[in-house]
């Protein structure tokens, strides 16, 4: 699930080269194959925030994936993030930027703002900007779906020193000493503890794609105990 705060910071590279106008545009503007559901009308703010107002596929806003036995066809490419929004798009009785719910379609739809915006798929915008930034030394993995769409809410895999690296990068935006001043303002964005998640007492908050700590330190959560 670490995948999911590196799916912000893209979107916050994307934001930063011109690609992405706003973050309150709906995510229709970029993919328009997203209208009609509730990810497509969700503004890129919320998406970030899991805050889209989109129905849980599981109903418990705790999983962090959507249903599992339709990840597995996803990352055996058996299925594309579009069939999933189309699937899955139906609104809930929130309210768009009202309730928290780490639903994690809420990403996948970024993964397609993403590509709509910057003409390349999720995982070689990472490449071309975050990771390249970064200065990370080792070939890493993402999944992706039957259309080439880069898998945004879990399963990114990389070595434990260029994970590091992406921290540091983080790191240095956050503190303002990157010398890239939007995407400076991007991530002090990104780690205000914007919602409440209502479990996780060592981070019970969440920003725009990144989870902030009871003392406000800023965490990226990955299953098996992966932290940063």
């Amino acid at each position: 699930s670490a995948t999911k705060s590196m799916a912000s910071l893209a979107i916050g590279e994307a934001l930063c080269a011109g690609k992405i106008k706003n973050l309150d545009d709906a995510a229709s503007t970029y993919a328009p194959a997203l209208q009609g559901t509730a990810y497509g009308a969700a503004s890129i703010r919320n998406l970030l925030g899991y805050t889209s107002g989109a129905k849980d596929t599981e109903a418990n806003g705790y999983s962090g994936v959507h249903v599992g036995r339709e990840f597995g066809a996803l990352i055996r490419q058996e299925l594309s993030l579009i069939d999933l929004m189309k699937r899955h798009g139906e609104p809930s009785s929130s309210k768009p930027g009202e309730k928290f719910n780490y639903n994690g379609l809420n990403s996948e739809a970024l993964s397609l703002v993403i590509r709509g915006a910057t003409g390349m798929p999720l995982p070689k915008w990472f490449e071309s900007t975050v990771w390249q930034k970064a200065g990370a030394e080792h070939t890493a993995a993402w999944f992706t779906d039957k259309d080439g769409n880069g898998v945004a809410e879990a399963l990114s895999w990389m070595t434990t020193r260029d994970f590091l690296r992406v921290g540091i990068y983080t790191f240095e935006r956050l503190t303002g000493k990157s010398g890239d001043a939007c995407m400076n303002a991007f991530v002090k964005e990104a780690a205000q503890p914007r919602t409440a998640k209502g479990y996780w007492g060592s981070a019970p908050y969440w920003g725009l794609g990144l989870h902030v700590g009871a003392d406000k330190n800023i965490w990226f959560f990955g299953h098996g105990a992966q932290r940063l």
